[in-house]
């Protein structure tokens, strides 16, 4: 299989491009390659340089680079200068992606990228190209890294973060999230269009997908499948379904296993919930999406906080955890390639010979959408508002958790405020799906 750690780099360092730089896959490859050569060949067809994105360095490709004179340290300033949060970013896409590198500090990332690009160009001139370690996207058939598509810095176009603020749990924390105005004006804009590029990612299992990346031809079917969803609910549980998707992976680095919607397909009902992996310093966790939109935040959180204490009840009274129980079933087969199978088990049951006893409770993301006063645009009254929000919000988890004994059970939480729920939630699916 060709080697595609290439198209690996190029996607961690579009976290971080300009507009410009990251309008398309091939301007992103075409700004790489001319800060890494002092002569890059600029009339380089569109057509060349997706092929490199999507196949790899060949032979030919990598000894025009070094032809053309490699300047190491104009590509490594170019990396200098993007702004600390994102290589924050850029680094944890990196290690989300290959479990053998550590986390790297941001003032390693430049050179870490240039020894990257450095590798792959001798080896591809050498006809030694290694089996890739860091995942190469949807053609590995033993890939189960990350899923969302967020390409030119949508989610921070479209989310203001406000405060985050670790839970006295463990390893949880709550995250408060504002929608950016779009030129001045409350916008619904730049969520939709984040949501859009992701809705056939979220629908479709990786097998399904059936190794496709551009998943674009796929998104008539995501429409017509997730249509027939909110039929059997409400516009407000898919917008949640939704979120907690893109929150969890984008936020935790979580990747997804099975969606709401993925169960739908497969057994017709909406009962089912959300699973993603993640990673935390003491090691793997399966992760429950469990969002709730509700008229207030009090509500939301209640609502939410008991669904968790019903999953938590039946693992903990004879059911085994949630996760465990879905992984088990028929589902995996269906949804997964063999080689990702057997990643996913060697986490869930790991071999006798080893330390690690696998995941051994269920861990909750919970997305928490309410309703709150017209605040108009401005920002400070806004910031002070959810800043509240977010300490009321700890106090009534902190407080249910300890007395409903969940306090082993990792939560990881986020909280998005609307205008007037019922009727963004109908105007945002309606505009992605026509309900």
């Amino acid at each position: 299989m060709v080697n595609n750690e290439f198209r690996t780099l190029i996607d961690s360092l579009r976290i971080a491009m300009s507009g410009e730089d990251s309008s398309s896959i091939e301007a992103s490859v075409r700004v790489v390659l001319d800060k890494y050569t002092g002569k890059w060949e600029k009339p380089y067809s569109t057509q060349n340089l997706k092929r490199l994105y999507y196949h790899g360095l060949n032979k030919n490709a990598a000894k025009k680079i070094k032809d053309a004179g490699i300047d190491e340290d104009s590509l490594k300033k170019y990396i200098d200068d993007f702004s600390d949060e994102d290589k924050e970013i850029i680094a944890k896409k990196i290690q989300a992606t290959n479990d053998n590198d550590p986390l790297m500090k941001i003032d390693q990332i430049s050179y870490y990228c240039v020894n990257w690009l450095s590798r792959l160009v001798e080896e591809a001139i050498n006809g030694q190209q290694k089996k890739p370690t860091i995942s190469s996207g949807y053609n590995e058939k033993n890939d189960i890294s990350l899923t969302i598509r967020e390409e030119g810095r949508i989610f921070e176009k479209t989310f203001n973060s406000i405060k985050e603020i670790k839970l006295p749990l463990q390893n949880s924390r709550m995250r408060a999230f504002a929608l950016l105005p779009v030129k001045g004006i409350y916008s619904h804009k730049n969520l939709i269009s984040l949501l859009r590029k992701n809705l056939a990612r979220y629908v479709f299992s990786r097998k399904n997908r059936n190794e496709c990346d551009d998943l674009e031809e796929l998104t008539a079917e995501a429409t017509t499948e997730l249509r027939e969803f909110v039929r059997k609910c409400n516009p407000q549980i898919l917008l949640g379904e939704l979120l907690v998707y893109i929150f969890l992976e984008h936020c935790e680095k979580a990747t997804k296993i099975f969606t709401r919607a993925e169960f739908y397909q497969k057994y017709g009902t909406i009962d089912k919930k959300s699973v993603f992996l993640g990673k935390d310093d003491t090691g793997w966790q399966l992760i429950i999406g469990t969002p709730n939109l509700n008229a207030t935040l009090d509500q939301a959180i209640l609502a939410t906080l008991k669904d968790c204490e019903r999953l938590k009840n039946q693992s903990d009274f004879g059911g085994g955890p949630y996760v465990a129980k879905q992984l088990q079933d028929s589902f995996l087969e269906d949804s997964f390639y063999p080689k990702q199978i057997k990643k996913i088990e060697a986490i869930m049951f790991p071999p006798s010979s080893r330390k690690s006893l696998g995941v051994q409770v269920d861990s909750y993301g919970i997305f928490l959408g309410y309703q709150v006063d017209d605040f108009g645009n401005d920002e400070e009254r806004v910031n002070k508002a959810l800043t509240a929000d977010a300490g009321r919000a700890t106090e009534m988890i902190s407080n249910f958790v300890t007395s409903h004994c969940m306090d082993r059970h990792p939560i990881y939480v986020y909280l998005l405020p609307f205008k007037n729920l019922e009727y963004e939630s109908s105007q945002i699916i309606d505009k992605l799906v026509g309900c």
